[in-house]
């Protein structure tokens, strides 16, 4: 006996439901795995100056779209995130918004995290970075500092 199609479509119940599935059985965590082509993509990530905008979305599904293809082609697939959360735009944003520019970051950080989330995007959520951390940001840091011995970083008139 087959089972009869619901009269409606409750998208909400369904995406969520079928998101946590592939969550849960971790389908877009990147493991290691030689027997398989790899595939990356590293896209710019968005910066944390406010929401999530239409750009922002147009974008993230382009990606995810290859992403996905990719998958089905039996490609070893990695595809982090991140949030530019380190810098002038979001401290401005937070001074004009009259909040701590910590507080300001981390709060559209979660934001954004949720509103991809509900995007249904196939992000290894395990791979996040957020240039706000010191465990990253320590990284960049001693990179220039390397640079700058060796004079490929400089200050000069232009």
């Amino acid at each position: 006996m087959s089972k009869e199609l619901a009269k409606t479509y409750d998208p909400k119940g369904l995406e969520d439901r079928l998101y946590q599935k592939w969550l849960d059985s971790g389908y877009f965590h990147a493991k290691v795995n030689k027997a398989k082509k790899p595939f990356t993509i590293v896209m710019p990530p968005p910066n944390v100056t406010g929401q999530l905008h239409m750009g922002h979305a147009l974008d993230e599904t382009m990606q995810d779209i290859l992403i996905r293809f990719k998958r089905m082609q039996g490609y070893n697939v990695l595809h982090p995130m991140g949030f530019d959360s380190f810098g002038l735009p979001a401290e401005n944003a937070a001074i004009q918004h009259n909040i701590p520019p910590a507080k300001w970051t981390w709060d559209n950080i979660h934001e954004m995290e949720v509103q991809l989330r509900q995007l249904g995007l196939s992000y290894d959520w395990d791979r996040e970075v957020q240039t706000c951390d010191p465990s990253y940001y320590k990284w960049m840091q001693y990179i220039f500092i390397q640079f700058y011995k060796k004079g490929l970083a400089y200050k000069k008139e232009t």
